[in-house]
This record gives structure tokens, sequence and C-alpha cells, in this order.
């Protein structure tokens, strides 16, 4: 893996003739696409919360376009729903065969990190045309997008202050999430008490710890009974979580 560090800076929109598209829009290149969903209508005055959120393993993408393209208006923020290349995130395929993953004609990205690669194309299309508050920016995961989601967000605390996570598998820590002293992003993890992938005993409170180890500020929740499938309320209490900003105060 070539690394998690997403090479992006926050910018102020571009002056443009036309204005950007808002509602469900289409963003793509080569291969791969996401969905990003915004408010109705934008109001260059202010600067609006963006969140990633990743699927996982399967590519559950359109599952989860059904559930947060209403959340867009109702929390007036906008919402980045990416598809991984492969069926899995690069991390994962890439960990799981010690390979790097398999070439995809029409490719246009290293073939190490394609997701990654990609997620800094949107991210800083997105920057380039919407007002974004750089400061209330998250990644929600699920499963291998959550555990890519932690990986990516201790990597990268300067753009995502926020993780929202459920039934991560693993965290990677690259060089910079290593290094003691880089900010930490504040998370929100919730498991199930019956997880038949990843036992509560053995995953769950052994990444409360480890990322408490690290300096990172954990939300620990527990969905007493729940299975490797996240909760009907997950979602929405996560979200509640996020857009009341207990999270501010950073590691």
């Amino acid at each position: 893996m070539d690394g998690l560090e997403l090479r992006i800076r926050h910018q102020a929109p571009e002056e443009r003739d036309e204005e950007s598209p808002t509602g469900w829009v289409w963003i793509e290149k080569g291969p791969q696409r996401a969905a990003l969903f915004t408010p109705d209508e934008i109001d260059p005055g202010r600067r609006y919360p963006l969140l990633t959120v990743l699927h996982g393993a399967g590519r559950q993408d359109e599952m989860l376009i059904k559930a947060y393209k209403a959340e867009a208006e109702q929390r007036q923020a906008l919402f980045l729903i990416p598809r991984s290349l492969h069926p899995t995130w690069d991390l994962i395929v890439g960990s799981a065969s010690g390979a790097p993953p398999p070439r995809v004609e029409g490719q246009e990205t290293s073939a190490e990190r394609p997701d990654a690669d990609f997620l800094e194309y949107a991210i800083d299309l997105i920057y380039r045309r919407y007002p974004i508050d750089p400061e209330r920016q998250a990644l929600v995961g699920y499963s291998d997008g959550a555990s890519y989601a932690l990986s990516l967000g201790l990597s990268n605390p300067e753009i995502f202050p926020a993780l929202l996570c459920w039934a991560a598998g693993f965290v990677a820590l690259d060089e910079r999430a290593s290094d003691p002293t880089t900010p930490r992003p504040q998370v929100l993890l919730e498991y199930g008490t019956h997880d038949e992938l990843f036992p509560f005993e053995q995953v769950a409170l052994p990444m409360r710890r480890q990322l408490e180890e690290i300096g990172c500020a954990v939300n620990f929740r527990v969905d007493e009974g729940g299975r490797h499938w996240p909760s009907g309320l997950f979602q929405e209490e996560a979200l509640d979580w996020f857009f009341s900003e207990p999270w501010r105060t950073r590691s």
C-alpha cells in the first residue's frame, strides 16, 4: 500500500460562470464513481459539512445511497458515497492477498491505492465546487468501510476530525498515524454483541483499547444482541452525535 495520506488541501470554491449542480450528483473518473448529495440550494455565504460514507465488503453503495439521500437536505450538509474499485477497499484487497490489487482496464490511478486516489480526486473537486467547512468533515464507515475509515482518518486528521464507525475489523497505522505527535480524530465506534464475523470480546474491546492507547477519544457504543449488521438506529444516532458537535474538542 503506497501510503494512506490524501494529498489534498482545503480551498475556497473556484469562480465559475455556472452554478454547481445540486441534489444528486455523480462524480466519475475512469471506472470509478461516487454519488454526492447536496442540499437543494447552496448558500455561497455559508460553509457546509462534508461526510464521506464508506460501504462494507461487496460494494453496498447503492444501499447507502438509498439510506443517505434524504440526509443532505435534512442535515444541510454534503454526503459523498464512493464505490470501491474492487469488491472491497484497496487497503483491504492488498492486505488480504499480500499483493497489490489487480489492474482494471481503463484505470488511471496507482495500482496500489486506486480508492485513495479517487477520494483525493472527488474531495478536491467538491472543494473547488462547493463551500465546505474544513472543520466539519467526517468519515462514516461500515465493516470493511469502518476499517478503512479508521485507517484513513488516523492518517489524515487535518481532513477528518471525526470518524463514525460500525464494526471495524482492524486499523492500519502508517508512519504518520503511528507518530504520537500527530493529532487524533475523535471516534464514535459501535459493535453488536453477537457479531458473528467480529466477535465482541476478540475484536470490539481490543479495538477500543488500541484506539485509546494511541490517544483517540472514543465514544464506544454497544448494540446489545446486535449482529454484523448496523442497528436501525446507528445512522441517525451517529449523525446526531456528529451534528451536535461534542467532538469539536480535538484529542
